[in-house]
């Protein structure tokens, strides 16, 4: 299945891309081209938190929201409707499609790559589509022969379940996790407990645990801020950048599991650094390279600070690239990027892995260290 979505990834956001360049090209003024840009915009990207979380409280749902993306998809392609409602159309197809398809791979997957390898494709078919390389139904073809194959298939398998704690533990590196999570029962009660927080209980112990939670949330989102006001590429380059920015995201995942999460950022700190000695086309290649390396870490560790709601925190990561969108005259100096983000990430990791230690602790599921 993950190559499924990863292709449709691509497939969607070509669609939703060169249908907006189909009305660009033939709109002779710029200002209603700025208006339904910035309104697909925040359709597909502003809204993502609300459809996941309602697909986190109605899972079974899910089951027909690839139909849904392909029948607001097509209906978007068709100008005969006008340009308002073509914008509505794609933003929310393309809003249901992301969030649907996040919130599986996040569900499937417990590993960095898969979620990595997921996002990298959409920066490609959106550099086509903008382009006008590939004109939106080639795209909706391909998409509507997917879209029917994952529908079958969820239809015959169940929606996996929210990921455990267990996971969360595990992949932050915290030590006796295979001793202290052996049993099934010890899982389930750290789940409930890692729950959003009007399913925790009330006393006092549980405060200190929401605040290093809801901290490390402030820092992930913030990271991801940064990352959409990291600028653009020069014209000549309209395929080179996104083929980066595909390749950092899915190399960042991998890393990440073949290396452990911290020596994962200090080596994007690092290639950050070199970068920033060099001049050039190479020097903007590594720095967009080290620079996306970071989405699959924030998206798998915004998901781990509420694993409950896969879709909703999904949704929510993706919402905070809208202030990028908005805010063209904004941008921040490289350097003070890479430092920013190195400093998000090590803060934000450190403060999860304390919090989901203080939930475990709390609830006795960490035995005594043997010497």
């Amino acid at each position: 299945m993950l190559a499924i979505f990863t292709v449709l990834h691509f497939l969607v956001d070509g669609i939703c891309a060169a249908a907006m360049a189909a009305y660009a090209v033939q709109e002779p003024l710029l200002a209603p081209i700025v208006y339904y840009f910035g309104l697909y915009n925040a359709i597909a990207f502003g809204t993502q938190w609300l459809t996941g979380w309602l697909f986190d409280k109605k899972e079974n749902w899910i089951r027909y929201a690839f139909l849904f993306v392909l029948l607001t998809l097509g209906l978007g392609t068709q100008s005969a409707l006008g340009i308002q409602t073509q914008t509505l159309l794609l933003g929310i197809g393309n809003s249901v499609f992301h969030v649907a398809a996040g919130s599986l791979v996040l569900r499937r997957y417990t590993t960095y790559k898969e979620l990595g390898i997921f996002v990298s494709s959409g920066a490609i078919g959106l550099a086509l589509g903008l382009n006008c390389i590939v004109g939106p139904y080639p795209f909706l073809f391909a998409c509507a022969v997917l879209c029917a194959v994952v529908t079958q298939r969820l239809w015959r398998a169940e929606i996996p379940e929210a990921v455990a704690v267990q996971t969360v533990l595990t992949n932050l590196s915290i030590d006796t996790v295979s001793d202290a999570l052996s049993s099934q029962k010890t899982q389930q009660t750290e789940a409930e407990d890692f729950g959003p927080p009007e399913t925790l209980d009330s006393n006092s112990t549980t405060v200190p645990r929401r605040w290093l939670t809801g901290l490390c949330l402030i820092l992930l989102l913030g990271c991801i801020v940064l990352r959409g006001f990291g600028g653009g590429a020069a014209s000549q380059y309209v395929m080179l950048f996104p083929c980066v920015f595909a390749a950092g995201k899915a190399l960042g995942g991998i890393v990440c599991d073949r290396a452990g999460y911290p020596k994962s950022i200090l080596f994007i700190f690092l290639l950050s650094f070199l970068a920033l000695q060099l001049s050039g086309l190479l020097a903007a290649v590594l720095l967009v390279l080290a620079f996306n390396m970071t989405m699959p870490l924030t998206l798998r560790l915004v998901h781990w600070c509420n694993p409950r709601y896969p879709g909703m925190m999904f949704g929510l990561a993706a919402g905070c690239l809208l202030p990028g969108v908005f805010y063209k005259g904004f941008s921040i100096p490289p350097q003070g990027m890479a430092v920013l983000q190195f400093l998000c990430l090590a803060a934000a990791g450190w403060l999860l892995r304390k919090s989901v230690e203080t939930g475990a602790q709390r609830n006795g599921s960490f035995p005594e260290q043997r010497n």
